[in-house]
């Protein structure tokens, strides 16, 4: 009877402790993710948040899953677009360690739209493969960087020829879902 009362004791007080902690932690994360995720929108256009303002979001959702895209203007002249920040998961695909999330920035130029910039805001692969997309400059991102959507095959490089992505080294799988994401 003792060793049932004490360790009911302690998965409770452990229980509690959890709760706590998470009851005292959940709004600095949710506030932390969504500094994150409005950072992005100025880094993905080249810009800062002292240089522009996000004027319009859109929200569409596809099946389950939802993709806001940001009108960024001017901060001096709020008709001058920037571009445009779009934050899509991958749908159809998943890597491997489950959906990711991108941030992807659209340019408008010479009625002409180019990719300038693309950041992975959530994702769980692997440290040292497919997390690699979240470095600056990866194999990915170099590969779609400055380039037309409507020209890209949103296929990787290893499975087809003719596919506009390069995959990282190791990470074929994770490579999809960012491509996936990117089309999305």
């Amino acid at each position: 009877k003792n060793m049932v009362l004490v360790l009911f004791t302690i998965t409770a007080v452990s229980a509690l402790l959890v709760g706590l902690v998470d009851n005292i932690t959940r709004d600095t994360i949710a506030q932390t993710q969504l500094n994150a995720k409005n950072e992005a929108k100025f880094k993905v256009l080249n810009t800062k948040a002292s240089e522009a303002v996000v004027a319009e979001e859109q929200e569409t959702t596809i099946g389950d899953f939802r993709v806001v895209v940001s009108t960024v203007v001017a901060k001096e002249d709020n008709t001058k677009v920037l571009g445009y920040a779009v934050e899509a998961p991958s749908i159809t695909k998943s890597g491997y360690g489950g959906r990711i999330q991108l941030m992807v920035g659209f340019v408008e130029e010479a009625n002409t739209t180019t990719i300038c910039g693309v950041e992975v805001l959530a994702q769980s692969e692997t440290p040292g493969l497919g997390a690699n997309m979240t470095q600056p400059g990866n194999a990915l991102e170099r590969s779609i960087l400055g380039q037309n959507p409507e020209t890209l095959k949103f296929k990787v490089k290893k499975d087809d020829a003719s596919g506009s992505f390069d995959s990282l080294t190791g990470s074929t799988i994770s490579s999809r879902a960012y491509a996936n994401a990117v089309e999305t």
